[in-house]
């Protein structure tokens, strides 16, 4: 029977029938099997996906915290995502710890979860406000002919940041850090300069142009390596954020909010907006016409704070001069339309009170000490600010001779912002505060003494531009858990 099977073609076709058809079937329960056992680990790995999004939702959520609030953001808080990254619901279980010996430091854990499935992302983030560094943006509309942020001799403790090249030439060094170098290259002039110290290394942050050395000895002709015996650094990287040199508002802004502000019966000063718009006093605006001056600074008017100047204002009020105590009493925001020189001569000493900030439309000269009374700590009760478009020039005889000073007796404090530069005209000049300029520029001028002062964020004055900005970067993403 089977032989007729095989010689009827009929037959032939059947068996060939059956064979794929059992071939076919047995094909088809494997793939079954297989799609069976293979869809609960999709499903998980689609879970576990899931739940990576809402921690990463969860770290965002904590750098824009830390962002806007700095050593006011919350230790810890719960996130809940929907429709998000493909995302229905999650939730995402975030810690936000600071290092207490710098208080720039965080750590950022955040634990996601996803219906069974959970994800933990740990971050370490560098969080700093712009008001509690020493900045030198190296701007191109800068009026020195240098790319670089900072020029000459000095010694900065705390948090410094420059854009372009810094060359460290004297005796300079750079303590307590961090030190950050946008697009250049830090530049070891001699053997006696030095980057941290053996007992405090820093953190730098160094991004030098194209494939240009982060640290280079131009003697020597060599890159200098973490080991010479001028850097102690105990952790560098090449990510630096681009910070652009915070924009100042029109001046007419900052006009208007100095008339508005001027509530007080004063004593006539030349220069004196008596009445800006009735019924508010302009004493807090010292301009002498309705307009804004405008072109060549040197053209501008000057007006001046010193001991030729008559006394004005209420003593102990919102802008009033001191003759015979040498007294400022600054609060709210001032304006000026035109050039500023603030003392008589270098050896000058101005205490001033009150929180306030004085916008310059021009140049600002400071003749002589300006601080606080003693002990020439600031406070919220005293902190200057002074913001100009143009230049800012300290000319003052430092009184911490040849050897570096400590920051408690400063010749100078506050926070200053200046466009084009901040420029010290004498030696030996201790500055306590924040400068935040396009350059600074030491010249030739030996032994200047920058010191941050981390309290300045939290009481600085009104209308500081970038007051509210901080500057993050993320050193380090990793996961430390998945399941």
């Amino acid at each position: 029977m089977f032989r007729r099977l095989l010689k009827d073609e009929s037959g032939m076709a059947v068996i060939i029938v059956a064979s794929i058809m059992a071939i076919l079937a047995i094909v088809g329960f494997g793939v079954i099997v297989t799609a069976k056992n293979d869809f609960p680990l999709t499903e998980r790995d689609r879970s576990s996906m899931k739940a990576l999004h809402v921690a990463e939702a969860g770290i965002n959520k904590a750098l824009w915290a830390i962002g806007q609030y700095g050593s006011e953001t919350p230790r810890s808080f719960r996130v809940d995502v929907a429709n998000f990254a493909n995302v229905d619901t999650g939730t995402a279980e975030v810690t936000v710890i600071p290092d207490l010996d710098t208080g720039w430091i965080w750590t950022i854990t955040s634990t996601g979860n996803y219906r069974n499935s959970k994800r933990i992302l740990k971050v370490c983030v560098f969080s700093i406000s712009m008001w509690n560094m020493h900045m030198g943006l190296g701007q191109a509309d800068s009026i020195v002919t240098t790319s670089n942020g900072t020029q000459g001799t000095t010694s900065v403790t705390g948090p410094f940041y420059a854009r372009g090249n810094l060359l460290l030439s004297g005796n300079t060094s750079i303590e307590g850090g961090p030190l950050f170098v946008k697009d250049g290259t830090v530049y070891l002039e001699n053997n006696a300069v030095s980057i941290g110290t053996s007992t405090d290394k820093i953190l730098a942050y160094i991004e030098p142009m194209a494939s240009n050395a982060a640290i280079w000895d131009p003697k020597a002709g060599r890159e200098v390596a973490l080991s010479d015996d001028r850097v102690h650094i105990k952790k560098l990287s090449n990510q630096v954020p681009n910070i652009p040199l915070p924009l100042l508002k029109q001046l007419s802004v900052y006009r208007e909010h100095a008339a508005q502000e001027s509530e007080e019966n004063v004593v006539p000063y030349p220069g004196i907006i008596s009445k800006w718009a009735p019924p508010l006093s302009g004493y807090k605006v010292l301009d002498n016409d309705t307009e804004l001056s405008t072109g060549n600074v040197a053209s501008r008017r000057t007006y001046t704070i010193n001991s030729s100047t008559g006394n004005f204002g209420i003593a102990g009020g919102e802008f009033a001069w001191d003759k015979g105590g040498k007294k400022l009493y600054i609060d709210g925001t001032i304006f000026v339309d035109g050039n500023l020189i603030i003392g008589d001569t270098a050896n000058s000493e101005i205490n001033y009170y009150g929180k306030g900030t004085i916008v310059v439309n021009g140049d600002i000269t400071i003749k002589g000490r300006l601080r606080p009374e003693a002990p020439y700590h600031m406070s919220s009760d005293a902190v200057l600010g002074l913001v100009t478009g143009e230049s800012i020039y300290i000319d003052t005889s430092g009184g911490g001779g040849n050897n570096k000073v400590t920051r408690d007796v400063p010749d100078v404090c506050g926070a200053f912002f200046a466009t084009k530069k901040v420029q010290f005209l004498r030696n030996n000049i201790s500055f306590v505060g924040s400068l935040i300029s396009g350059l600074l520029d030491f010249g030739s001028n030996n032994n200047n003494h920058l010191f941050t002062y981390d309290s300045l964020p939290y009481i600085l004055p009104p209308n500081m531009p970038g007051g509210n900005e901080y500057i993050t970067v993320t050193s380090s993403w990793r996961e430390i858990s998945r399941r």
